[in-house]
């Protein structure tokens, strides 16, 4: 968790270097889209909320949108006399031309008492950031040769080593990484993505609700599979209860992973 605190105040002034993304026989105009809308996955975007609306017991805010894609989500942040406060977490709903509209929910990143969260609700002209920790992602891959193929593509991102995702899914006695262990996952790491490999696509998530932002074609060559992904350790529960009830469809890579990627 202390992790996620510090990489708040800091991720502004991270530098951020970018390479070249190719995927195999796409053109010269296909490489430059997929490079300029990664970098933009990384960067953060800060705006003002502009306006609030209530609809029955949901909170609607409406900032000034550059960039974003429904499904992404960020934070709501206020000045206060000495400290900024986080207000809450919101989610892309929509997209109205230049502005985007997106849900209140209740802030769950980080645990107290790393980060004075008092119980206020988002008011006009609150700050709202999004993908402040979208510098690090984890990469979900079914073999040695994709991992780091894709790692080398994505120069610009810092990958999070799948083992300490493994490791994570262990402490929770799981073996899948389902929607709903993998935001817990990010949150532990301070990630902000996810890559998930799959039979004919590569897909970006958004971490904190596993919204796929992205789809890329995977051109990648080597077939081969390891469950739940490719990780140097292995884990089979060590007699584990828990483990040994939990979902275990990942064994079949690219069926469980591909329907992360569906339409």
């Amino acid at each position: 968790m202390k992790r996620c605190v510090m990489a708040l105040f800091v991720f502004m002034a991270n530098t951020m270097l970018f390479g070249n993304l190719v995927y195999g026989d796409q053109g010269i105009e296909d490489k430059i889209d997929i490079k300029d809308s990664i970098k933009l996955m990384t960067q953060p975007e800060i705006s003002k909320i502009l306006e609030i609306n209530k609809q029955d017991n949901t909170m609607l805010v409406t900032f000034a949108n550059i960039n974003l894609k429904v499904g992404e989500s960020g934070i709501v942040m206020r000045d206060l006399s000495s400290y900024q406060a986080i207000v809450a977490s919101v989610v892309v709903v929509r997209l109205e031309g230049t502005k985007a509209v997106a849900k209140v929910l209740p802030f769950t990143q980080l645990a107290q008492p790393y980060l004075p969260t008092p119980n206020m609700t988002p008011e006009v002209g609150d700050i709202v950031i999004f993908r402040s920790f979208n510098n690090k992602a984890f990469l979900i891959a079914p073999n040695e040769t994709t991992y780091k193929a894709i790692v080398e593509q994505y120069d610009f991102i810092e990958f999070v080593n799948s083992d300490l995702l493994m490791g994570f899914l262990n402490s929770q006695g799981k073996h899948d990484p389902t929607p709903k262990i993998l935001p817990k996952a990010c949150n532990e790491y301070g990630v902000g993505l996810v890559f998930i490999v799959g039979s004919q696509d590569i897909g970006v998530f958004n971490c904190q609700n596993v919204a796929r932002i992205a789809k890329y074609k995977n051109t990648l060559t080597d077939t081969t599979t390891k469950s739940p992904f490719y990780t140097r350790t292995s884990f089979e529960g060590g007699g584990s209860l828990t483990y040994s009830l939990s979902s275990k469809k990942s064994k079949n890579y690219f069926l469980y992973y591909d329907e992360f990627l569906k339409d």
